[in-house]
C-alpha cells in the first residue's frame, strides 16, 4: 500500500516551473541583466533588450509568427482584455458591431465581452454542445454580416474539450470576421500555427506550461488586424500597445518553457493519455458518476468526473492527500456553480459533485493510480453516509 502523501493533480490551475527554466531565470537574476531593456543608450539596457527579441523571436516561431507579431503582457487574461477590447474599440462600426463568443468560455473573455455590450455592442453568445465544444455549424449559422468578433478558447479548462479552431478560423477568414483564440490552457499541448488556423489574434501564457506567472502574450497578425487600441495608458512600449517595463527574467522563462514544450509536446501527450486510462480504469465500478467530455476531441490531461447527489467539497476535503479542484481556479471561491458546466446541461445535482483532476508532465502512473483509488473510496464512503453505496463490488 502506497503511503499517503500530498499528490498534485491541478496542473490546469498552474503548473511547477521546469527545472531547466529555474536554471535559466536563476542565471539572469544573478548577472548583469537587470537594465531596462528601453533603455538602451548603454551596455546594461541593450542586454537586456536582445535577451527580450531573442525570446519573442522564439515565441514568435513556436506558433509560426512574425516577431514583431508578438504583444508581452502580464498574462493571459491582460492579454484576452486587450484583444477584445482593443480590437472592437478600434475597429467596430456602425455595420460591424457584433461580437460572438461562448458561455463555456474563461471569464476574462466573458466579462470584456459583456463591458463591450455596455458600450453599445451587440453581444451573442453561443452555448456549446454536450461536450463542451463549440458546434461548427451552429456556430456558422450564427454569423452574420454584422458580426465583427470571434472569440473562442482552444481547450476548455474546466473539462478539456477542444475547439476545432482551424474550421472556425476558415470560417471567419472567408467571412471578413476577426478570430481571436484564447490559447491560455492550449499553448504547448497541442499544435497551433495560426497562419495555417487563419487566427488573427490570440492570447498566450507561460505558467500552465511550466514557465512563470506574471507573463504572456498577444500575438496579433500584422496583416489581417494592424492596429488595435491600447486599454492602458503610459509609455510607448510594445509598439505602444503595451505600456510598461518588460520583465527581462519572467519573459526568458516564457520563451524556456516553450522551448522545452515544443520537445516535449508528443511525450507528454502520450503520458497524459496513459495518467487518464489508469485512472478511469480504475473508476469503472463506479455508479452514479458521469465524465464530461470523454471523447477523441478532449485534451487528456484535463479530466472533469461528476457524481450525482454529493458535494464537491466533500469529496475534495476526504481526498485532502490530493490537490484537487473543483474547476477553474479563478473562479473557485465563487460560490455560483460551473457556468461552463451549466452551459453543457448537466443538471444541478451533477454540478454540485463536479471534481476536476489534472495531470501534468511530473504526475506518475503510481499517482494517477492512488489518486483514483482515493476518489473512488471517498465516493463510496460518502454515498454510504448517505444511506446509498454507488461501488458494485466485482
Amino acid at each position: 500500500m502506497r503511503k499517503m502523501q500530498d499528490i498534485y493533480l491541478d496542473y490546469a490551475s498552474t503548473t511547477p516551473l521546469a527545472e531547466e527554466v529555474v536554471a535559466e531565470m536563476a542565471i539572469l537574476m544573478s548577472d548583469n541583466s537587470f537594465g531596462n531593456p528601453s533603455a538602451t543608450d548603454h551596455l546594461f539596457g541593450k542586454q537586456a533588450y536582445e535577451l527580450i527579441e531573442n525570446a519573442r523571436l522564439e515565441v514568435a516561431s513556436f506558433i509560426n509568427a512574425l516577431p514583431d507579431e508578438i504583444i508581452w503582457t502580464s498574462g493571459a487574461t491582460e492579454a484576452n482584455n486587450l484583444a477584445i477590447l482593443g480590437l472592437s474599440r478600434f475597429k467596430a462600426t456602425d455595420s460591424k458591431r457584433q461580437i460572438i463568443s461562448s458561455f463555456a468560455e474563461h471569464k476574462s473573455v466573458i466579462e470584456p465581452c459583456k463591458q463591450l455590450e455596455k458600450e453599445g455592442l451587440e453581444l451573442l453568445l453561443l452555448s456549446p454542445n454536450a461536450n463542451g465544444s463549440i458546434d461548427i455549424n451552429e456556430f456558422e449559422k450564427a454569423i452574420s454580416e454584422k458580426t465583427l468578433l470571434v472569440s473562442f478558447m482552444h481547450i476548455n479548462n474546466e473539462v478539456g474539450s477542444i475547439n476545432d479552431i482551424k474550421s472556425i478560423g476558415k470560417i471567419c477568414r472567408k467571412s471578413n470576421i476577426f478570430f481571436h483564440v484564447d490559447a491560455a490552457q492550449g499553448i504547448g499541448k497541442l499544435p497551433i500555427d495560426v497562419k495555417d488556423c487563419d487566427i488573427d489574434l490570440m492570447s498566450l501564457s507561460a505558467h500552465k506550461i511550466y514557465g512563470p506567472k506574471g507573463i504572456g502574450a498577444l500575438f496579433i497578425d500584422k496583416e489581417s488586424v494592424g492596429r488595435i487600441e491600447p486599454i492602458l495608458s503610459g509609455g510607448g512600449q510594445e509598439r505602444a500597445l503595451r505600456p510598461g517595463t518588460l520583465a527581462t527574467v519572467q519573459i526568458i522563462g516564457m520563451a524556456r518553457a516553450y522551448r522545452i514544450a515544443k520537445d516535449k509536446m508528443a511525450d507528454d501527450h502520450d503520458h497524459l493519455t496513459a495518467c487518464r486510462t489508469v485512472f478511469l480504469d480504475n473508476c469503472k465500478g463506479l455508479r452514479g458518476i458521469q465524465i464530461n467530455s470523454n471523447s477523441d476531441d478532449t485534451f487528456p490531461g484535463i479530466l472533469s468526473i461528476s457524481v450525482k447527489g454529493l458535494h464537491a467539497e466533500s469529496i475534495i476535503y476526504d481526498m485532502r492527500t490530493i490537490a484537487v479542484s473543483r474547476g477553474s481556479a479563478c473562479t473557485s471561491d465563487n460560490e455560483e456553480p460551473s457556468h461552463v458546466l451549466k452551459a453543457m446541461g448537466l443538471a444541478q445535482d451533477f454540478i454540485n459533485g463536479t471534481v476536476r483532476f489534472s495531470f501534468g508532465r511530473n504526475t506518475t502512473l503510481e499517482d494517477a493510480q492512488f489518486a483514483s483509488e482515493l476518489y473512488r473510496n471517498s465516493v463510496n464512503r460518502l454515498n454510504r453516509l448517505r444511506g446509498k453505496s454507488s461501488f458494485r463490488e466485482i
